[in-house]
């Protein structure tokens, strides 16, 4: 299942870490470290934070064919 984004400041974000496990996991090994942001909130601070385009990207294009080929018989 494809995550929605925090928006702040007009831009989507997603927290790694939120996502589900399998998903992270891979995304993880899919992204370079680079791609990870620090949001700085109010009452928080988030580490694990990429944008949302970049989630989108991998979910659609790397994520959904990795399922695909998991459950083919």
């Amino acid at each position: 299942m494809k995550a929605y984004p925090h928006i702040d400041l007009g831009t989507g974000y997603i927290q790694v870490s939120r996502l589900p496990f399998d998903q992270a996991l891979r995304l993880r090994e899919w992204l370079p470290q680079t791609s990870f942001v620090r949001l700085n909130l109010p009452d928080q601070v988030l580490e694990d934070c990429i944008q949302y385009s970049e989630y989108e990207y991998w979910f659609d294009f790397q994520y959904s064919g990795m399922n695909e080929l998991e459950f083919e018989i």
